[in-house]
């Protein structure tokens, strides 16, 4: 009996050192199997705020903006980039050219977004004449200069040329009177040929971003004094970058290979941070009015900005 024991035993040892020291600890007798219900409670409650914090990321991560676009990719964040005062400003091809091209590639006809300009615009345009918008960044005083100013000065060159002609003649004022009727019928047609060279809507993707960038300038550029523009400030910068960031981005959602505008558009979401930022440290009160007004929220600027990609497609 005492020979079956101790062989017994032996086999139990044998067993046990063969064992990895974690398994040895498991089966120990001194670690208790049975828990408190404080530590019970305790470790309950600890995986359940674990459990909580993990969910908190995950939605915090689902809610964060566009790197790109700079705003989440939902309603809210489309009304939020909608409200924005740069939306407001700037004019999309569609709407200057008054057409869009379909799904079965159709032109369909556009109807214009009210602008805060639109009344003042109308009014310039039917004091001076001219067309609705112009092109190549004329102002209102080239406007006036070219359809109102240049039309009645050449009439009077001509009619001041037709009288030094007729001068002594006795049928000089009924010549002079035909003169001067041929002279502004003819200076109309060269204003109204000249309007549709003018005219925004015959401008190309590149006029019509060289508009974008005069009414940014003028609407983020004017001083606080009043004094002139200051073209340099962060803001405008922001503005303009954030313009041309969404023009890239749109042109990306047709042609997903371009990967040279792609890298552009890296850079250019990188530099736009950047400057965001040192408005940020230069004063950060300026920096919160200023992001709403651009449509930019601040996640999509702070911290690490990591653009992705190009797009992966499922083959059909």
């Amino acid at each position: 009996m005492f020979r079956a024991i101790a062989g017994r035993a032996q086999a139990v040892l044998g067993a046990r050192a063969a064992l990895p020291r974690e398994s040895i600890a498991a089966i120990h007798t001194s670690v208790p199997v049975m828990e408190s219900k404080r530590r019970r409670a305790a470790r309950l409650r600890r995986n359940a705020n674990l459990q909580r914090h993990e969910i908190m990321e995950r939605l915090f991560q689902l809610s964060k903006p566009d790197p790109v676009l700079a705003h989440q990719l939902n309603d809210e964040g489309y009304a939020y980039w909608n409200n924005s005062e740069l939306a407001k400003i700037i004019l999309s091809k569609e709407e200057v050219w008054g057409l869009t091209e379909d799904r079965r590639g159709k032109l369909v006809p556009v109807e214009p977004t009210a602008r805060p300009d639109d009344a003042q615009v109308d009014a310039e345009a039917s004091t001076y004449g001219g067309p609705r918008r112009l092109n190549f960044g004329l102002s209102v005083n080239d406007r006036r200069t070219l359809f109102q100013s240049l039309p009645r000065v050449m009439t009077e060159d001509r009619v001041l040329d037709a009288a030094s002609i007729h001068v002594g003649r006795d049928q000089g004022a009924e010549v002079l009177a035909a003169e001067h009727a041929q002279s502004e019928a003819e200076q109309q047609q060269s204003a109204d040929a000249l309007a549709r060279i003018l005219d925004l809507r015959n401008a190309s993707g590149k006029g019509i971003q060289v508009e974008n960038t005069r009414r940014i300038v003028q609407h983020f550029g004017a001083r606080p004094d009043g004094q002139g523009l200051d073209t340099g400030s962060p803001e405008v910068q922001a503005a303009i970058l954030t313009y041309r960031i969404r023009n890239l981005a749109e042109h990306l959602g047709n042609a997903r290979k371009d990967n040279s505008n792609r890298r552009s558009m890296t850079k250019l979401v990188h530099k736009r941070a950047k400057i965001l930022r040192y408005l940020k440290s230069r004063d950060p009160i300026r920096y919160q009015a200023f992001l709403p007004r651009i449509g930019v929220e601040a996640r999509a600027v702070e911290g690490e900005v990591v653009v992705p990609g190009m797009p992966k497609v499922k083959r059909i």
